[in-house]
């Protein structure tokens, strides 16, 4: 019977999921929802963009990984060019290590996971010093999954514009009417807009979006 990984293999793990994502261990398990206010504090790249490939390894530190390399659409913040790859902890799969053992540090609950050929709106935070590892601002909430003229994230954008303003002025009639949904799907082209004027004026920056009770 083949065995799992060592003990040493597997605290090298973890340490590398705590040294990239900070309170993702708790996120794993407690659910909280994560308005677009946050979203924008914790993201440094934000892209609409198709999934090229998807793929996974350990790498020469003995660190589960997926590869993911999207093809870029749009860019909402930041300037990552026409394709971006980045790595995010865990495998796609428990992986035959050829020695006997299998590694079974898969990608965590409730974190991004991605397919080729699907189209989603992604929030990346920025990677780790150490590990160069990245995932998506609130782990799975910060991937918006296209679908149609909509967007959605993991919880059905459960809590995204609760008790967020925006000073008066700022908001089209598109995006006002974004922000009035509680839950469900979004226009995707009006989110879109919502997102990039936020970037270009650093309204959360400036305090033009913010909590109500802030």
């Amino acid at each position: 019977m083949q065995g799992v990984v060592q003990p040493r293999w597997r605290a090298a793990a973890l340490l590398a999921a705590l040294a990239f994502a900070p309170g993702a261990a708790r996120a794993t398990t407690v659910r909280q929802h994560l308005s677009i206010v946050q979203l924008l504090q914790e993201s440094e790249v934000i892209v609409r963009g198709r999934v090229a490939s998807v793929t996974d390894g350990v790498d020469r530190r003995g660190i589960p990984y997926t590869e993911v390399t999207l093809q870029i659409s749009e860019a909402l913040k930041g300037q990552p060019g026409r394709t971006l790859s980045f790595r995010q902890f865990g495998l796609l799969a428990p992986k035959d290590m050829g020695d006997g053992r299998v590694n079974l540090m898969v990608t965590p609950a409730a974190w991004a996971t991605f397919k080729k050929g699907e189209e989603s709106i992604f929030f990346l935070r920025k990677p780790a010093a150490w590990t160069g590892l990245r995932t998506t601002a609130g782990l799975s909430q910060g991937q918006f999954r296209v679908s149609g003229a909509g967007v959605t994230n993991s919880v059905d954008n459960a809590g995204l514009f609760e008790k967020v303003v925006v000073d008066p002025g700022l908001l089209g009639d598109t995006e006002k009417r974004v922000m009035g949904t509680t839950r469900g799907a979004v226009n995707a082209r009006g989110f879109t807009s919502l997102v990039k004027q936020a970037v270009a004026g650093k309204w959360v920056e400036n305090g033009r979006m913010r909590h109500a009770d802030h």
